[in-house]
């Protein structure tokens, strides 16, 4: 989602220095989300498990940040969010029902953490979905009601009144349908920004802090909604934290580690859930065969990630890991850059580098990570015929001993 009222372009002109660790040994780790998944497991790839926390306890969460207007909703528990399709706000107190098993159920985005239920049928700047930002206050007024099925089964009709952006404070109602047991909440969290969400329970009126500060965890093991036939659907998967990006290959063997072969998806379910599969014969999970994963921190390391089993009867997680890149801040460019000429091309590429660069081997992936082309260097300069490929983006990459870079490709 857009990061509310200012919009940030972040260019990159320099690409630091990367110190590769060769073949590491990989670290075998597990994690446990408890019977039916109960539980929501943040973890570190420095430090291991970070924080297990039950998940049913809240129903909807805003995210901290001053600036924000996404709001989340418990997906995962079976939490249903409505937009009431009849009225404004003017309707609080006339809610009607009619038809509401054929209304349209909001999630959660799988991209974007910002991006929440009640994001969902926002239009653009000022209409953050359930409100409009107002340029003279820098509030958000919300101008939508909602009906919140709980996961007991019971209907809530909500109202988010407006966010106070200068104060990060947030003004919400709810109450039964008929108007009984109103609730009305102010929030602050100007002493939570440190973590993505602060939670709420409407089934006990409690706000809940329930996630570890943000810099100190990489992905969630969690139960959530995702897409499955383009239809949103309960999954148990691994989410990634803001900031922090993965890419996947298949194919590929244990000892692949080209982790540079592919970009980077910094999307919230880059990793996801379909690193598993259920088998009805053997009516157990099978890990994906050949798959493998690199997930950057938000220290910039780059960490191997490699699924080995998954139990559904006590909701355990059992993986590999490694630390395959280091990264180094440096100020000076490396010594040992080499160029793809023409680029784009249709029919063959040059690859031009100093002959005592120390290159050892070339190699071309395609953009999901599979490798068309593999050889040594020899000499100073190399030409690679490529009319046979289909047109798209690749990735050319270069190894020596103790560097790896990578150029992209567009072939036409």
């Amino acid at each position: 989602m857009k990061k509310i009222y200012f919009i940030v372009l972040i260019i990159v002109l320099g690409l630091n220095s990367l110190f590769a660790l060769g073949n590491t040994a990989m670290e075998n780790d597990s994690v446990s989300l408890g019977a039916g998944y109960a539980n929501d497991v943040y973890y570190s790839f420095e430090s291991g498990e970070i924080l297990s926390v039950e998940r049913q306890n809240w129903d909807i969460a805003f995210y901290t940040s001053p600036w924000s207007a996404g709001i989340i909703t418990n997906g995962g528990n079976g939490t249903e969010l409505y937009l009431y399709p009849f009225s404004d706000t003017s309707a609080w107190n006339s809610i009607d029902t009619t038809g509401l098993s054929t209304w349209p159920v909001l999630f959660n985005s799988t991209d974007d953490w910002e991006n929440g239920a009640f994001n969902r049928h926002a239009t653009g700047h000022p209409d953050y979905g359930w409100g409009v930002y107002n340029s003279i206050t820098h509030d958000v007024v919300g101008d939508s009601l909602y009906l919140l099925k709980l996961s007991d089964g019971n209907l809530k009709k909500l109202w988010i009144q407006k966010k106070v952006s200068m104060q990060n404070t947030w003004y919400f109602k709810y109450a039964d349908l008929d108007g009984g047991n109103e609730v009305s909440e102010v929030l602050s969290f100007n002493d939570y920004t440190d973590k993505n969400f602060v939670y709420y329970s409407i089934q006990t009126g409690e706000s809940l802090d329930r996630e570890p500060a943000s810099v100190t965890w990489d992905i969630l093991f969690t139960k959530y909604m995702g897409i499955n036939n383009d239809q949103p659907y309960p999954v148990t998967g691994v989410l990634n934290n803001v900031d922090v990006p993965a890419n996947k290959f298949m194919e590929v063997g244990p000892d692949f580690e080209d982790w540079l072969a592919a970009p980077m998806d910094s999307t919230k379910s880059s990793i996801g859930y379909d690193w598993k599969y259920f088998d009805m014969t053997q009516f157990t999970y099978i890990m994906e065969d050949s798959l493998t994963y690199f997930v950057r921190n938000k220290d910039k390391n780059v960490y191997k990630l490699v699924f080995s089993a998954f139990d559904y009867t006590i909701g355990k997680v059992v993986f590999e890991k490694s630390m395959v890149y280091t990264s180094a801040i440096s100020e000076s460019k490396p010594e040992t850059l080499f160029s793809v000429y023409p680029n784009p091309a249709s029919d063959f590429i040059n690859i031009g580098f100093m002959e005592k660069s120390g290159w050892e081997g070339i190699s071309i992936a395609d953009i999901n990570g599979k490798t068309i082309y593999q050889a040594k260097v020899s000499g100073k300069n190399i030409k690679i015929p490529i009319s046979k490929y289909p047109a798209g983006i690749y990735f050319v990459s270069l190894k020596s001993a103790n560097s790896f870079q990578v150029r992209k490709l567009i072939i036409r």
